[in-house]
């Protein structure tokens, strides 16, 4: 990755978290803080949240440089409809997916739907921060990303 590139997504790293249940949303926007300082996180609630912010953000800056998806948005079919919607709208734009339901089934669907990677999510806070680090270590250190919209 050029350094310039490498700078800019360590300084800088806008992402849509898209989760519907309020107390995770706030489990992951303290995880991010203690972990991952340099994201810029958007929340939506709804799969037309989401899509309503990915509207509004291709136009202005920052448009997120990845997409941290509930599979439950609050329905199975809200949070795959929201990644057919995401891959079809922005290839581009890797697409994190995460679930309390460790279900073979769900994982595989994801997966064929076009998500990058699948969480299973933490019970505790300790691993939330703890795979914040590891997605911090990972998405903005050693990946390259594409340039930003």
């Amino acid at each position: 990755m050029p350094d310039e590139q490498r700078r800019n997504q360590k300084s800088s790293f806008p992402l849509l978290v898209a989760v519907a249940n309020k107390d995770h949303q706030l489990l992951i926007q303290y995880s991010l803080l203690a972990s991952m300082p340099q994201a810029q996180a958007a929340f939506a609630s709804t799969g037309d949240d989401a899509v309503a912010y990915l509207a509004e953000s291709i136009a202005k800056e920052p448009f997120p440089r990845l997409v941290l998806l509930d599979v439950y948005l609050p329905s199975l079919q809200a949070g795959y409809q929201l990644i057919k919607h995401v891959k079809k709208t922005y290839p581009f734009l890797p697409i994190v997916a995460i679930s309390g339901d460790s279900d073979a089934g769900i994982v595989k669907h994801a997966y064929e739907l076009g998500v990058h990677s699948f969480l299973i999510k933490p019970v505790y806070l300790e691993e939330w921060e703890h795979y914040f680090r590891v997605f911090n270590a990972y998405w903005s250190g050693v990946v390259t990303l594409p340039p930003s919209v």
